[in-house]
Order: C-alpha cells, then structure tokens, then sequence
C-alpha cells in the first residue's frame, strides 16, 4: 500500500442551490434533489432550461484533461492522488470495513500472508467534537479507524462472492482535518481537494468519503463545502460502507447520484484513503471560494446575487482577454460596482465600490464581523463603527475616499457569502470566520485583527501566508497586530484561569487603536485593489502594522479603565459624577468612584450628599441619562441598564431649583 494526490483542469461542477423545498414539490417538477443531512442547502439537478425553472445539468466536463472519465488502475495510480493516500485495488466495502481480493492477503503459502491493514487518522488529524446530548462537550475525540480482511468463501451477500469491480466511480475516503471549524476544513480540506480535482482528468468519477467519530453525522458546513466539488453525493464512511440488502443498489435517493453508475455501488477497482490530508504547499483558496458563491448564488439575496453575478460575468470575460489581474479600476456609476482598468477581474475593494459621478467621493462598503460570545471581541465596535463612517482619505493620485461601514454577525455559509459579495473590506478578528474572506470578490480586502501576544504562535501568520503562496488569489489580505500590553482583556477562560493556557491569546478581546484601522485603510485605498501591487507590498512587509501603545483617544483611554476596574473589582461598578450646568449646589471634589454593586441608589444619594457637604435642608437629585433612578434601585441595575459604551455609569446632580 502506498501514498496519493489529485491532477487537468475540472471545470466547476456547479452544483446549484436552492432553499429546501419539500420532496413533493421538486418531484412534481421533475427535478432530482437531495437535501445534505443537518444543512439547510438544496442541491437541485436535472434537465431543463433556466427559463422554465429547471437547472441545467451540472458540468462535469474535465477541462483540459483528454482521460477517460472511467480510469484504469494505472491512471489512479499514476496519479499525485496515489503519493498522498493509500491507493487500495480490487476492494469491496462492507459494515464499515474493506473486504481485499488481493491474493497478498490470504494466508500463506497459496497466498502472500501478508496482514491486512488498519488505516487511521494520522496524528493531529483525528479531532472530533463529540457533543452529549446533555451539551456536554469533548475534544479530540478520535475518528473512526477502518480495518480491513481478506476475502472469504463465506462471504454474505452476492456482490461480495462474485464482484464487479466499479472502474468509473473512485472513491477517496477523507479523513478530515479539523472537521469542527469552519476555517480549517474550508482552508485545509475543501479548498485541497478543490486544487487536486482541478488538476484530475477524471475527477467526474471522484466519490467524496469524509470519516467522522463511530458513524456520527458531519458537520452541516462540511457536507455544504464538499458537495460542490464532484457531481456524486457525498456520503460519510459510515453511510458508504453499510452492506446493501438484496436490490438495494438500485434503491436511490433523489438527488446527486452515489457513483457515476447512478446506482449504489460497493465494489471499487480503485480507491483511495487519505489519512493525513495532501501532499501540496499551495492551493487555491480564493478560485474555491469563487466556486462556492457560484454554486450557492441562488441563496443570495437580491442585492448580493446581482452582484456576484455580475463579478463572475467579468471573470469570465477577463478569462477571455488574458486573465484576472485584480488591477486598479476607476468606478462604474451604472451598477455602483466597478471592472478593472484592463477589463481584466471582477474587481472589489477600492477599485469598485459604490461612487458616484462628477468626481464624488468613492465609498468603501466596510464589514465588521461581530463574532458571537465572549471572546475575541472588538471592545470598542461602536466607536469604530462611528469613525470608520466619518473617514475620508484622498490618495496620492488625487482620488477621494469615504466609507460606508456596518458590523455584521456572520452565522452560516449564507449570510457569509452575503456578506463578502457586498464588502469592500472585512474587518475582524483572527479565527474562523476571517475563511469568508475567500468568499469575497477580487480585489476586496480583509483586515486581521490579532490579539496581543498573538504573535508567539505560530498560527498568527497561517492565513496571510497561505493567501500571498496562493498564485490565484486576488484577495488583498492586511494585518494589524496587537503590541499594546494595555489594550486587551482575557477571555473568560483566562480570567477564571481554566482550559490550556495556549488557547488564552487567541481568544483575547481588543481595543482597536482606530489610528491602526485609519492606516489599513489609508493603504486599501492607495493599493486600489491592485494585487500585484499588494505583493510588492507584501515582499517589503508593509501588509502588516504593529498596534503599539499610543496616545490614546479619550473614549479609549476611559474604556480600558472600566474594562480594568471590573476584571480587578468585579463586584463593583465605575461611576463618574458630573454637576449639572445650572445649579446652586456645590461642584464634587472627586469624580470618579468605585461603588458596590449592592448598594442602592438612596444609599449612594446619602455618599455624595457628604461628599458635596450640603445643608440638610437642600435637595439634591440625582439623575441618570436624564431621568431620576427609584431610590431603593441597586446599583448593579442602574448599571446594566444605562452604563455608557465607554463602561462608566454617568450620574448628573443637581438642586431642586433646576429639577422638572
């Protein structure tokens, strides 16, 4: 047994998308369709014209190869396919093993006595969430291992004691690299095995396999990502290696067929059994994600299908003349979506946002991703979100800027692609939802935010590399790194001192020095979306910027303090009192105050009365955003309910003769 990897030209095997319809209605209309088990995506196929409702059949043609669709054994075997996995022949599958018909495996002396094999994840690949149906988690959970045999004279079903060894359906049974996250199996999986069926004359007979942990259903992104790459239905091992009853071969689902027979098939001249990914240190991550807007366009919204459509128009149409440059581009007025100066890429970011003519500013559509949950937040969104929509920048060339900037919860594939199909710029912190930026036109830029101390792992630069070594790529990739040992907070887990130690930076949340953003946009803006531009900048390294202490903007410097305040004292809240414009009473010697949080607002009234030192005969009121707070109300509410973005609690006072 030995090693294997992929090999011409496939042309998108565009799977189109719609949302799941019911079964009744996609047979009424005759179209084939299989819903992908735990996704919302539906994959439809089938004759007919776009004009009637139907899809087109899926292209499987292979490009540039002249190969048979059905390859012989030495076409797989010469294959890079076969240097990367074990290539196994004259192989049957059956109750979740490999049943070999090779003579090597009988016992000697009629055959060669050699053991047969046991094929498992190699280390580092077998990282499983295992998830209880109480919530409870487990990591590292190990994926299921595949053990083989020799045939037997016993064997139990037909298909087993005489086979008829399938030579146009190759399965390459994939042991997956970080199935949990959506980043890694996009960027380490996917995409992979996008560039290795590429380069395949017969990856039209290519059958997906993906192994999971004691026959558990995947991941719905990963059927989602996979699906698109081969026009025959992906199916775990578990549901692929099942024994088939009498006549279930013919039992088909609707949908994409399982082997290239169109029936279900058992018994393979070849195979292959990738246990530690592909041999390649380059792939195409950006032409996937382009692949993947195409097969799910029609899950789009309006705005954003109207957009990739016309982004792909131009691909195809910059294909034709020479292919995509991702050069710099002035404005199209027409369509608020510009194409480059060469007619050459589907151009995003400064060369095709929204503008205007008559020399008006163009607008840069900015994207904050909001991550969910506690970690790896941006703790001053709101005022980065309100001077991003204040910036405006004039380039060298005498070009005007502005931005339009929103922040945008990226939950699924869908809103996803959404997202990337309308932005100019991503921006967002380190992790797996920055993988959507390889869903983005070309020409777009993504900022990386990353936390402080980041730096020390060796996952900091995994991205940015992986993007610059990817040739295709036209995504203008940008990194701001924290150096400010003043400007972060731990995640939960790191305050609580619980889990590894080496997930703590990662996971830590940020103050964004807004002068760092205004410098990667500065340079989004003068780059133009230029690629060839960007990698001149990359070889010089100014894609990168350090985020090192500064004079700090009032808002930002006030936010790290009650940011400190509550990680030190978290039983206690920041309250700042002010004295109103008009009033008799006295102004407060000190303004800052550290409060329990169960205190009430009567007993606090009584604590600032002193401060002040006012006659008992003068009335004195308190108000919080303008309004008086009930006297018996705690603290810790008030707080919640109207602290500042800043993290302070304001309290105004002032006499009875300015209140009402």
């Amino acid at each position: 047994m030995k090693p294997h990897r992929a090999g011409a030209s496939l042309k998108a095997t565009a799977v189109a998308v719609a949302v799941c319809l019911t079964a009744t209605t996609l047979l009424a209309g005759s179209h084939d369709a299989f819903c992908a088990r735990s996704t919302n995506l539906f994959f439809l196929s089938g004759g007919g014209s776009d004009k009637g409702g139907a899809l087109p059949p899926a292209d499987t043609s292979t490009g540039s190869g002249t190969s048979s669709a059905c390859p012989s054994a030495a076409d797989v075997a010469a294959s890079p396919w076969a240097r990367s996995c074990e290539l196994v022949t004259k192989v049957c599958v059956d109750s979740g093993g490999l049943v070999l018909y090779d003579d090597r495996y009988q016992p000697a002396p009629r055959g060669g006595g050699e053991e047969a094999p046991t094929f498992a994840a190699a280390e580092g690949y077998g990282q499983f969430i295992y998830v209880y149906r109480t919530g409870h988690a487990k990591f590292g959970h190990p994926l299921s291992s595949i053990p083989s045999r020799g045939v037997s004279v016993n064997e139990g079903t037909p298909y087993l004691r005489d086979p008829a060894f399938s030579s146009c359906t190759v399965p390459v049974v994939w042991y997956p690299f970080w199935m949990n996250n959506f980043g890694h199996f996009f960027r380490d999986n996917a995409a992979k095995l996008y560039g290795y069926l590429q380069e395949t004359p017969w990856a039209s007979a290519v059958k997906l396999v993906p192994v999971t942990a004691d026959g558990l259903a995947l991941p719905s992104f990963n059927y989602q990502l996979l699906q698109p790459l081969t026009p025959l239905r992906v199916e775990t091992w578990a549901d692929f290696a099942t024994r088939l009853p009498p006549g279930g071969e013919a039992v088909v689902q609707p949908g994409p067929p399982p082997s290239s027979e169109g029936s279900h098939q058992r018994c393979f001249e070849s195979m292959l059994i990738c246990t530690h990914g592909l041999n390649t240190t380059r792939w195409p991550l950006h032409a996937y994600g382009r692949h993947i807007v195409r097969a799910y366009k029609h899950l789009l919204p309006p705005e954003a299908a109207a957009v990739a459509a016309s982004a792909s128009a131009a691909v195809q149409q910059g294909s034709a003349g020479g292919g995509a440059s991702g050069g710099s581009s002035s404005s199209n007025a027409g369509d608020g979506r510009g194409s480059s100066a060469d007619g050459a890429g589907e151009s995003g970011g400064a060369a095709s946002s929204s503008s205007s003519s008559g020399g008006a500013a163009t607008v840069l559509n900015v994207v904050f991703q909001r991550r969910p949950g506690e970690t790896r937040q941006m703790l001053n969104l709101e005022e980065l979100l309100e001077r991003c929509n204040a910036w405006t920048h004039s380039t060298a060339a005498g070009r005007r800027f502005a931005a339009s900037c929103r922040a945008d919860e990226i939950t699924d594939l869908t809103s996803g692609m959404a997202a990337a199909q309308l932005a100019d710029v991503f921006v967002g912190m380190h992790g797996a939802n920055l993988a959507n930026g390889w869903l983005m036109r070309p020409g777009s830029s993504l900022i990386e935010i990353q936390a402080y101390g980041f730096d020390t792992h060796v996952p900091h630069l995994q991205d940015p590399l992986f993007n610059a070594e990817d040739a295709d790529s036209q995504v203008l990739w940008w990194v701001l790194q924290g150096c400010d040992p003043g400007a972060w907070r731990p995640c939960p887990a790191e305050a609580a001192r619980k889990a590894s130690p080496t997930q703590w930076v990662k996971n830590r949340n940020m103050f964004v020095r807004w002068e760092a953003l205004d410098t990667a946009l500065q340079q989004v803006a003068e780059t133009g979306g230029d690629m060839r531009r960007y990698r001149e900048l990359w070889a010089s390294g100014r894609w990168w910027w350090h985020m090192n202490p500064g004079n700090e903007h009032p808002f930002e410097k006030r936010q790290a303090e009650a940011a400190r305040i509550r990680d030190k004292y978290p039983d206690r809240i920041p309250v700042i009192v002010e004295r109103a414009d008009r009033t008799n009473i006295p102004d407060i010697d000190k303004k800052k105050y550290l409060v329990p949080a169960d205190l009430t607002v009567g007993q606090f009234v009584y604590v600032i009365r002193k401060r002040i030192r006012v006659s008992p005969e003068q009335a004195i009121f308190m108000f919080v955003r303008n309004v008086l707070p009930p006297t018996a109300a705690l603290m810790a509410d008030v707080y919640e309910e109207h602290r500042d973005q800043d993290g302070f609690l304001y309290i105004t006072y002032s006499g009875e003769n300015t209140f009402g």
